[in-house]
């Protein structure tokens, strides 16, 4: 068995950071059926998630060897901003978390890096006071709606606005 832990994403690990994002959301984006350049991340610049890495929003999956295997981003965000996309009959919390870059290196996918990730995020967005974690993803990438499904995530919207359909999902956290 695999041994995996997670943990903050350190300023000198950008460029295979930006790697991995690359190359995950290549394989995305053809999963999707839609062109590489309908996805900012395909070509995020390694300053960008230097950035991002400053800010502390990153997380790396590690191997007991401490290969970086995966990598995820959390936001935590005011509810306001995402306005009308989630629906007012369910109770969110003044602050959700928003996962994003979620990504495994082609060759470790399904063997449970990113169920660690997203269970690490979870807890982080718990116990900073999220109610809920938000996420989009390609409606037609039926693998990964079904990923996301099966761990509790239901679609609360759609738009088109970047050129495919994608679903905004949601889920309680505890």
């Amino acid at each position: 068995m695999l041994d995996i832990h997670v943990r903050v994403a350190r300023y000198d690990e950008a460029e295979i950071i930006c790697k991995l994002v690359h190359e995950s959301m290549s394989s995305y984006c053809r999963d999707s059926g839609i062109p590489d350049d309908y996805i900012e991340a395909t070509t995020e610049a390694v300053d960008v998630v230097r950035d991002a890495i400053a800010s502390g929003v990153v997380f790396v999956a590690l191997s007991n060897y401490e290969e970086i295997l995966g990598t995820c981003r959390l936001y935590i965000r005011p509810k306001r901003e995402f306005g009308a996309s989630i629906p007012s009959s369910r109770k969110y919390s003044s602050r959700v978390a928003y996962f994003a870059r979620f990504s495994v290196w082609d060759a470790w996918r399904s063997k449970g890096i990113g169920n660690f990730l997203l269970k690490f995020c979870e807890k982080i967005a718990s116990e900073t006071g999220c109610s809920h974690m938000l996420l989009h993803t390609a409606l037609s990438n039926e693998n990964m709606v079904s990923y996301y499904q099966s761990r509790g995530f239901d679609i609360v919207s759609s738009d088109n606005s970047r050129g495919y359909e994608r679903g905004l999902f949601s889920k309680a956290l505890k």
